[in-house]
């Protein structure tokens, strides 16, 4: 049906005025004021408020005749034209949107939210390592956050994609551990107190505060609620401790990592809780309605006093010795909600707790925090990330716990995107999906985080796992997945059933590729490639004969210091052996049984449904999985080389084997790198991040350059002999994690 007039209530709310926009934007129907208690004629829309529902028995009868207690929304036919209703403005944005994307569906629904905030944190396109990427559009993705249902986003971050203040302001050009405190900005970039009030520049704050302010507007528009996303207490400019040298704190860099000590300030110290209120009381005025504040610690140069897990040790100051750290993380959150609520009463403070502590530290802080402070975890699943989250019964024991402790703790889970697959990015992964939400409804939570971001359009147009997260969040259930798969990617394909088909066979055959991913650790997965440029790094028999320029596109922005033995061994990472020989060889192993073989299988169903018809959707699916199947290529040949290397230098088993299998390695990963060029300079899909500005550890700026330099690198090298003999191939693996 044709549509010419949108009704919009007067002195409607903002989200519901942003509805009326959407729909005239999609519709073509001017918006107009009607009368009050007018109902839509044919053509009409008209949205209309949870009072405003009342009048509409249309609405109610989707609900079995009466409007439902609690979060509803609803778009109900009334004579040829259209209610658009919700219990909130922003529920009435969120169903127009949802009936925007797909009118078929939506028209004569009623949906019941079970989950009363659904909300994001540590979102990696929109705030932290991809939110500088070619394709990025940040208004693009807070309206896809609404369309999919969430409540809340987080809005922080360094307007300048090249790092913000610590790695402009470091000491050393090559300190890379700077890029660690470039995400989750601190309070301290956007507000001051009379502390530390001229330490920053001024025209800095104020920069990074417009940003902000920027990023509010936007959340707002949908209905949605500004967050915070920290690291705190975070590591400070050394000028706040030339003129308070009596408020220095734990040292919270990791020195194999880092060429300069970084310290925060001292929680332990009375002043300095003062600071953060004053802080917190700023960031409060310039944000009233800012709903929480998370805030991560133990990591990216953050820290509490004494915490087992700094990676320099247990350290803190004198002060802070004569105190118990759950004491201290309790007054430290505590002074945060307090300082936020006397400006806001809705305002929450919340304790990211996951791997950071040990089981008695996680125990003690939690029974310690202020009864109002929250807490957020991570649904439990090994590994972390995209294939994590549905280990519910480990879950559970984390979750009692908090429930025993008076907590009712926030759940969060991966739902799209983290940096798994980094740098390639746009892989779906739907039933996954919903085992999580079988896990969160296993556990009875009713607040969740939707961690690590998600994929938006412009850069990934067709990410069917929104489109999940949408169905099943508002509670509606999905009994047959693959039906739901189906219908829309016939709606992505055309029409087309044979397509579609075949679209929905290699999602699943994509799904099963992931479930069978050999992940060693949290570097395998991700920073390997990008952090540790793997992709770029020349795979040859001896990494140091290498001269500066052949090994420049690698060295020019890796992570890893330069005088870490990791750079020329790919066992070590941070100054630790990361993996040993065996780890290696049984990852290369499990690659070639189950999972390269599987995401081979998966580009070919999209190669023969391109076969069938020519679609736009075929051709970038077919590209992302492309992607993924080089980037695991390249990480299995690593890995094998790697292991038959130090097999070689080690004397273990026969030396001609070895030999040949760090030649077999070697010459696989050269037709790799070929293809990866090939596939970068032809793909017109926007797969793989790339950085829009400066090049940073996280992001490649020219990748098809430096795989160019990589290819004629291994070529000229391939028959070196293996090394180098370094003694650290005799310490054993001492990586591991505490949670």
């Amino acid at each position: 049906m044709n549509y010419n007039r949108i009704l919009l209530p007067r002195q409607a709310e903002l989200a519901v005025r942003t509805a009326a926009r959407e729909l005239s934007g999609a519709t073509g129907a001017r918006v107009e004021q009607p009368s009050s208690g007018r109902k839509p004629l044919t053509g009409e829309i008209l949205l209309a408020d949870i009072n405003m529902s009342r009048n509409f028995p249309e609405v109610a009868s989707l609900f079995g005749g009466s409007l439902p207690d609690g979060e509803w929304e609803a778009v109900a036919e009334d004579v040829g034209g259209l209610v658009i209703a919700g219990s909130s403005a922003r529920n009435i944005c969120h169903a127009a949107l949802a009936w925007i994307d797909d009118p078929e569906l939506e028209t004569g629904r009623g949906s019941r939210i079970p989950y009363s905030e659904r909300c994001t944190m540590w979102d990696n396109t929109l705030n932290e390592w991809y939110r500088g990427t070619v394709g990025f559009d940040r208004a693009r993705h807070i309206r896809e956050l609404a369309r999919m249902g969430h409540t809340g986003v987080e809005i922080n971050r360094y307007p300048d994609a090249g790092g913000g203040w610590h790695v402009r302001n470091r000491k050393f050009p090559g300190d890379s551990y700077a890029w660690y405190v470039s995400y989750c900005p601190a309070l301290d970039a956007f507000v001051e107190s009379s502390l530390t009030e001229g330490i920053y520049p001024r025209e800095e704050l104020e920069r990074n505060r417009s940003d902000l302010l920027e990023a509010a507007e936007l959340v707002r528009g949908y209905g949605m609620k500004p967050g915070f996303v920290c690291y705190e207490p975070r590591c400070v400019s050394e000028k706040v401790f030339d003129r308070y040298p009596e408020l220095r704190g734990s040292r919270v860099d990791h020195p194999g990592r880092s060429l300069q000590p970084r310290y925060a300030m001292d929680i332990a110290n009375p002043r300095v809780l003062e600071h953060y209120a004053e802080m917190m009381a700023n960031l409060i005025s310039l944000v009233p309605d800012l709903r929480y504040l998370v805030f991560w610690t133990s990591d990216s140069g953050s820290g509490l006093p004494f915490a087992k897990s700094l990676y320099f040790g247990p350290n803190g100051s004198y002060l802070a010795r004569s105190k118990k750290l759950e004491d201290m993380a309790a007054e430290f959150s505590g002074t945060l909600l307090e300082a936020g609520r006397k400006l806001n009463p809705e305002f929450d403070v919340l304790m990211e707790i996951s791997w950071e502590y040990t089981r008695d530290e996680r125990e003690r802080i939690i029974r310690a925090l202020p009864a109002e402070v929250g807490l957020s975890h991570p649904l439990i699943g090994n590994p972390v990330g995209i294939l994590g989250g549905r280990d519910t019964e480990r879950s559970r024991a984390v979750f009692d716990f908090d429930r025993q402790a008076g907590k009712q703790a926030w759940g969060g889970f991966v739902a799209s995107l983290f940096w798994d697959l980094e740098p390639v990015f746009g892989i779906s992964f739907p039933n996954i999906l919903a085992q999580k939400f079988d896990s969160l409804s296993a556990l009875e939570l009713k607040k969740f985080f939707t961690r690590g971001g998600i994929c938006s359009p412009p850069q990934c147009p067709y990410m069917v796992n929104h489109d999940v997260y949408m169905e099943l969040v508002r509670g509606h259930q999905i009994p047959d997945m693959n039906g739901f798969l189906q219908r829309k990617a016939l709606r992505w394909c055309d029409r087309s059933e044979r397509a579609a088909e075949m679209l929905v066979k290699a999602w699943e055959s994509g799904e099963q590729a992931l479930e069978s991913w050999p992940v060693l650790n949290w570097y395998h997965r991700g920073p390997a490639a990008t952090q540790g440029r793997w992709i770029t790094r020349p795979l040859v028999p001896d990494f140091s004969v290498l001269t500066a320029q052949e090994k420049q596109a690698f060295s020019r922005s890796v992570f890893t210091l330069e005088a870490d033995v990791a750079r020329l061994n790919l066992a070590f990472e941070g100054g630790i052996r990361m993996y040993d020989e065996e780890e290696f060889e049984r990852a290369a192993a499990s690659y070639d049984e189950q999972m390269l073989p599987q995401l081979e299988l998966t580009v070919g169903i999209l190669e023969q449904a391109l076969e069938v018809d020519h679609l736009p959707v075929l051709i970038d699916q077919r590209d992302r999985y492309h992607g993924l199947l080089l980037l695991q290529r390249t990480l299995r040949n690593s890995m094998a080389a790697q292991a038959a290397i130090n097999r070689w230098l080690m004397d273990q088993g026969d030396k001609s084997e070895q030999r040949k299998k760090v030649d077999g390695a070697i010459d696989a990963e050269i037709q790799n790198t070929l293809d990866w060029i090939h596939l970068l300079e032809t793909s017109k899909t926007n797969f793989f991040h790339v950085a829009e500005g400066e090049e940073t550890p996280f992001l490649y700026k020219t990748p098809v350059e430096d795989l160019k330099l990589r290819l004629e690198v291994m070529e000229g090298h391939r028959d070196d002999k293996p090394g180098p003999d370094l003694a650290e191939l005799r310490w054993e693996n001492d990586e591991s994690t505490a949670y």
